[in-house]
């Protein structure tokens, strides 16, 4: 069980102490003023945390609420570059101190000193930052921002939130590679492929596990030679195939390869889609050796077969969908794609704001994510939060910041769990089944 004071300490030491010390950092705050640093951060999280399409004269409400008389006008003065550069450093500090570091009860996954998901996200913003964050052109809007998320799935913990512009491509992303430690497994999707990538992984001593490009070379792991990837599939006959390959004709990064065959209604699927995609894009129809690939889910990893089976593997990589979730909450219960006014200052200090309030939430719904008793919903847990948020903002102001704090853990508790599913058991409680190979019996033992 966490320890409700702790908790209560990290939300003191950052809406009071470091929202001030960086305050003045960032010359938001150059004067005493009832409208502290502390109360602008508190009244702008706190407010969009509670009502995600608050408008000024809703934030001013909040304000009152904190005992600080503002208006709608005054508040609009406040936000002007100095918050911008406030909020940017907070959404990071958020990153530091709101932390569980409860890692879940599943043994296959508490192999890895983390589970970490990259993934990106874009976010459609007014034309007037288009000079700031230009979109990647086409159809798409003029102006957009692209968010770069490294979420710890054994922790709950958002560990990197990083902004780019919506033109910037994921492959050539590389500043999660600077978190790297020995023990850590990373998913990622195929936008993210890129053997140096997987090279710094490696060296670094811990795993990774993507889709495998289809256009990549492949070599017999002992005799070195070209391996044909579509050929070796068709000679199988088992639904579930596995081979240790070396991936890339310059690199040779020694991986395992798995892939899962698919059901052919799931099939037909991918090819509709794949050459309904190429139509649209005006690009030619997929060639017949990619869209007889699509029979399969192939995945390449540096896991070693004692620590995951091939099986595993392939039950482990959906679990990369979990980021995807958080994206979609953050548009849904948090309206981070729903910003108000044109002024690039105001539409950055909302967006930061809401991102400190997600970051919050997985702060506050970590330990409760995998009970005996359910599994908890994000979407209730944003919620229940929401109906809290003026409770925590007065506790926090008035010194008694654990009552809250605990009425709120029981309300999660209580009402924050999913349905129960009882004919397809969701992937968290698929992975709770498994045992890692290293700590199966022996037949016959």
């Amino acid at each position: 069980m966490i320890d409700q004071g702790a908790m209560a300490q990290a939300f003191r030491t950052f809406f009071e102490q470091t929202a001030e010390t960086t305050a003045r950092q960032t010359k938001f705050v150059i004067r005493r003023s009832k409208l502290t640093g502390a109360v602008f951060v508190e009244t702008l999280v706190l407010g969009w945390s509670e009502r995600p399409t608050a408008s000024l004269n809703d934030l001013a409400e909040t304000a009152a609420d904190l005992d600080v008389a503002i208006s709608a006008q005054g508040l609009d003065q406040r936000i002007n570059e100095a918050a911008v550069k406030l909020f940017a450093a907070l959404c990071q500090e958020s990153l530091r101190w709101f932390q569980q570091r409860v890692p879940l009860a599943v043994a296959i996954l508490r192999q890895f000193t983390a589970v970490e998901i990259l993934d990106s996200s874009c976010i459609a913003l007014p034309a007037t930052l288009k000079e700031t964050y230009p979109g990647s052109g086409g159809d798409g809007p003029v102006a957009c921002l692209k968010v770069q998320l490294l979420l710890n799935f054994l922790t709950g913990e958002l560990e990197q939130v990083v902004f780019q512009t919506g033109c910037d491509p994921d492959q050539a992303y590389d500043a999660d590679l600077s978190t790297l430690r020995p023990g850590v497994l990373r998913l990622t999707d195929l936008g993210y492929f890129k053997l140096e990538r997987f090279q710094t992984t490696a060296a670094q001593q811990a795993y990774f596990l993507p889709r495998l490009d289809l256009q990549v070379g492949l070599r017999d792991a002992t005799t070195t030679a070209p391996v044909d990837l579509l050929a070796w599939l068709q000679s199988e006959t088992a639904s579930l195939s596995e081979r240790d390959l070396l991936v890339g004709n310059t690199h040779r990064l020694p991986c395992r390869i798995i892939a899962v065959r698919l059901p052919q209604e799931v099939v037909d699927r991918r090819r509709q889609r794949a050459t309904a995609n190429a139509r649209r894009k005006g690009r030619s129809t997929p060639t017949a050796r990619y869209l007889a690939l699509l029979a399969w889910n192939i995945y390449m990893t540096n896991v070693p077969a004692t620590l995951l089976s091939a099986e595993q593997v392939a039950l482990l990589y959906p679990v990369r969908w979990q980021v995807e979730l958080v994206f979609k909450l953050w548009k849904s219960e948090f309206a981070v794609d729903r910003v108000a006014g044109l002024r690039r200052e105001r539409v950055l200090c909302e967006l930061y704001a809401k991102l400190i309030g997600a970051v919050l939430l997985c702060f506050l719904a970590a330990q409760h994510r995998l009970t005996t008793a359910a599994e908890l919903s994000l979407v209730k847990a944003t919620h229940i939060l929401r109906r809290h948020v003026l409770r925590i903002a007065q506790r926090l102001a008035a010194g008694d910041l654990e009552g809250a704090l605990t009425e709120l853990d029981q309300r999660l508790q209580r009402l924050g769990g999913k349905t129960k599913r009882r004919k397809t058991p969701s992937t968290l409680r698929q992975l709770e089944r498994l045992v890692p190979p290293n700590q199966l019996q022996p037949a016959g033992a």
